[in-house]
């Protein structure tokens, strides 16, 4: 059972920072109705997976959102030492996810599998802090992963006082940068096993000290079916950005031969 304290001081926090303003009327029973999601976000198990991180000390608070997608939202929080954290909450009322279970059922780290919506978004968050891990313990420069509870994926944040990093699309770039990608997307095969298989401009982050990347919940092991064909599509994805910047770059069909040896 939650202290009353750390239950009051968490619906605080909710309503204050994550509820919009057109919903922090609300009682605290229509808040809290079994399976009512709050903000498409914030139902009953999400809410109480952020009290038992603010319990166990992972998280301090919740400053607000920073940034969504259709399974997504990412928030901005503080841990006990003040350091900045990215908190990814997958969406539990989203579709989209149906459309995702061939990236699991082709994924031999994933093999058994139980039916519903609800598990089948935990298992996605279990996966990208899986593909994270993976990657930072290879070298790779990712977002390096903290903790996974159900839907909720806590991660370091890239960025300062809340503000992200600006990503790929964002910056001025040059050849440099397109070999630093060449590079991500050969070391994650070679070195970390995987293929990112959604990789885009959209989806590193361009820092002081060099590129990082993020996102990795479609990432798949190099022993997925289908993994030389994401890979590929990786390739030509970062390839068309650049040559659309103005740069002259290497053929892709060249760049993926040398990445798979």
């Amino acid at each position: 059972m939650l202290s009353d304290d750390i239950q009051k001081r968490l619906e605080k926090k909710i309503e204050d920072r994550l509820v919009q303003k057109d919903r922090e009327k609300r009682s605290e029973k229509d808040v809290f109705n079994k399976n009512k999601v709050v903000d498409e976000v914030l139902d009953k198990s999400t809410i109480m997976t952020l009290s038992k991180m603010i319990s166990d000390g992972t998280i301090s608070y919740v400053n607000g959102a920073i940034g969504s997608g259709k399974e997504s939202k990412i928030y901005w929080a503080v841990d006990p030492s003040g350091k900045n954290l990215g908190i990814k909450i997958y969406l539990v009322t989203t579709s989209n996810f149906k459309k995702r279970m061939p990236y699991l059922i082709g994924d031999p780290r994933f093999a058994r599998m139980k039916k519903g919506t609800r598990y089948m978004v935990e298992l996605w968050a279990q996966r990208e802090f899986e593909n994270l891990n993976q990657c930072f313990k290879a070298g790779i420069p990712c977002v390096r992963p903290i903790t996974v509870q159900k839907n909720v994926l806590v991660m370091e944040f890239a960025g300062e006082d809340g503000v992200p990093s600006p990503r790929l699309v964002e910056t001025e770039i040059d050849y440099m940068d397109y070999q630093n990608t060449v590079k991500i997307i050969s070391d994650l095969y070679q070195k970390a096993k995987i293929v990112h298989a959604d990789l885009s401009e959209y989806n590193i982050f361009k820092m002081e000290k060099g590129l990082i990347v993020f996102d990795f919940g479609s990432a798949v092991d190099i022993r997925y079916p289908n993994a030389k064909e994401f890979l590929e599509r990786d390739i030509r994805n970062i390839t068309k950005f650049f040559v659309k910047r103005g740069l002259t770059v290497e053929n892709p069909i060249d760049v993926f031969g040398r990445v798979i040896g």
